[in-house]
């Protein structure tokens, strides 16, 4: 059965979204149970697709390429851990931007949500 997305927005930080030096990246926590990703969709911002190839996922001191996520080298996501993910390239304008995020797990398949943040 899949997660309705109202659910899955609560993964996300608000607040969170932020230019960096080398693009812009945002927060995710775990709030919901212990999970295991072995696929990941390129982040859209603004109905613009971000490749995976410029794309990371880390948490702690472990950082998963998010093309490399795969059933043979899942990222594992733990209950009430915080992810940031990062985007590497062009930083975002100020204002309000809308992200949508998609990924498969072992546990329910595929889940995706959008959320709007500001910078």
């Amino acid at each position: 059965m899949p997660i309705p997305a109202f659910l899955l927005r609560k993964l996300y930080v608000k607040g969170s979204l932020q230019n960096v030096d080398d693009g812009f990246e945002f927060r995710l926590k775990n709030r919901l149970s212990n999970s295991t990703a072995v696929a990941m969709s390129p982040v859209r911002v603004d109905d613009k697709e971000y490749p995976l190839d410029s794309t990371t996922v880390r948490y702690d001191d472990e950082v998963y390429n998010a093309g490399e996520i795969s059933e043979s080298s899942p990222f594992p996501i733990r209950l009430n851990e915080e992810i940031t993910v990062h985007i590497a390239g062009e930083q975002l304008s100020p204002g309000e931007h809308k992200i949508y995020i998609e990924l498969k797990t072992r546990e329910v398949g595929q889940v995706g949500f959008d959320v709007e943040d500001s910078i």
